[in-house]
């Protein structure tokens, strides 16, 4: 579903300012990654162009629009630069944000970036998303020594971000009763054709992928490949809308944090039970009221134990990671414990039983309050490495192993959704930011 005109400028009908005071930067001395952070937010950014549309005292405006929108929401613009370069054949996660140049009203017709001009950087949907790249974009000005001022503006649209599974057309690719994979999906589908898997059918859609692959056995899959990045609370709103749309289970295949040791980098599968969503209202889901976990039903030695979700990556400082511990958390990423929640809250509403699994691998390591910074593992800064890439590659799979096996020899697929059906109480545990 492509959007022109009118219909997309009513995507973005409600525009919300996010007060720069709620976006501040992160204190390297108190962060996780230590001084690492700030390579992280130079790393995302595309230095070139913004210290030249800095340096010629150009503003910028982080708007949460989708790039392809942003020329029809923001008439005049044009898109200067991708935001970020993949490899070849990259199909799915790769519509990040990038950036347009909005001609000022002195400006001429010309190509270049001018005095009055304004620079924005188009996000996908999501306050997650926006508040992260708002984040990497202070901690880009204080490092490169620029004016906290020169970031104008930070919108968000409230409307695009709840009606995302609807504009981008998700029904179209989820049926009652799937199965749904997402993650690494193209990653994934050659070792379920290796097992035995069929193709039976594929589509696909400017913001979807779908490849259906029937298992031996007769269980068929339904890999869901996501072209826009679906950062923290948009991976909730479309686990929500499978959940609606009648998904019986959810698999979420990715990479997160450890917190327990250095050791686990490239080398544990996570697989949590029990969930702490540290997003816009915190809240605990213990292994009752989560969603039911059907891999760990059938391989219950990779059970984790229990899950953070936070919005940011430059929001994880030590205190944080120290609530973390409190409450016996044993990995952190922006999006499981979000995903788990928002499945868990459409069930005791739609009166369904919805199943997921998130089977990911870590990447990096949180070092307490005390320790010092561990430079000699991979981490946030170094993960697209080529012996990174490698040890990823082994861990897809090894994850694929199971999923090979869950999916062939596992819960049969006229099994019931959950033969113990939770109840639509309220979920429990409602915390406050820093409770303790």
């Amino acid at each position: 579903m492509s959007w022109t005109g009118a219909a997309a400028r009513s995507i973005y009908r409600h525009a919300t300012a996010v007060p720069l005071a709620e976006i501040p930067r992160a204190d390297p001395q108190q962060h996780t990654m230590g001084p690492a952070v700030s390579l992280y937010a130079l790393q995302r950014l595309p230095a070139d162009l913004l210290d030249l549309a800095l340096r010629n005292g150009l503003a910028i405006e982080l708007h949460g629009i989708h790039p392809d929108h942003l020329s029809i929401v923001k008439p005049g613009s044009r898109m200067v630069h991708p935001g970020h370069w993949f490899a070849y054949g990259k199909a799915y996660n790769r519509v990040r944000p990038q950036l347009f140049a909005l001609p000022g009203p002195a400006s001429d017709t010309g190509r270049q970036l001018q005095r009055g001009d304004a620079l924005i950087m188009a996000v996908p949907p999501g306050r997650d998303y926006v508040l992260h790249n708002a984040r990497l974009l202070q901690q880009y000005l204080h490092h490169r020594g620029f004016p906290p001022q020169l970031l104008r503006r930070v919108v968000r649209y409230p409307f695009a971000e709840e009606s995302i599974a609807d504009w981008t057309g998700l029904a179209r690719f989820v049926r009652p009763g799937d199965r749904v994979l997402m993650g690494y999906v193209k990653e994934l589908l050659p070792h379920l054709l290796a097992a035995g898997g069929t193709v039976v059918h594929k589509d696909d859609s400017p913001y979807y992928g779908v490849v259906r692959v029937a298992m031996p056995g007769g269980l068929e899959v339904c890999a869901l490949g996501v072209r826009f990045s679906f950062w923290g609370c948009i991976s909730a709103r479309l686990a929500a809308a499978c959940t609606r749309l009648g998904a019986r289970e959810i698999v979420y295949v990715g990479k997160l944090g450890t917190l327990r040791s250095p050791n686990d980098i490239y080398s544990t599968i996570f697989c949590p039970t029990s969930y702490l969503d540290y997003g816009a209202s915190p809240r605990l889901l213990d292994a009752e009221a989560a969603p039911r976990n059907a891999v760990i039903a059938e391989f219950p030695h990779l059970d984790s134990g229990t899950h953070m979700s936070v919005a940011t990556v430059l929001e994880e400082d030590l205190d944080q990671r120290a609530l973390a511990e409190k409450h016996g958390v044993q990995s952190i990423d922006n999006e499981i414990a979000q995903m788990a929640r928002a499945i868990a809250e459409a069930d005791a509403e739609y009166g369904s039983t919805t199943a997921f699994t998130a089977l990911h691998f870590a990447t990096d390591y949180l070092r307490r309050e005390g320790e010092a910074e561990h430079r000699d593992i991979f981490n946030l800064t170094n993960h697209r490495l080529g012996s990174a890439l490698r040890h990823k590659d082994r861990m897809i799979a090894r994850i694929a192993a199971v999923l090979c096996e869950y999916y062939t020899f596992g819960e049969p697929a006229t099994a019931a959704a959950n033969p113990k059906a939770r109840s639509a109480a309220p979920l429990p545990n409602t915390l406050t930011k820093r409770d303790s």
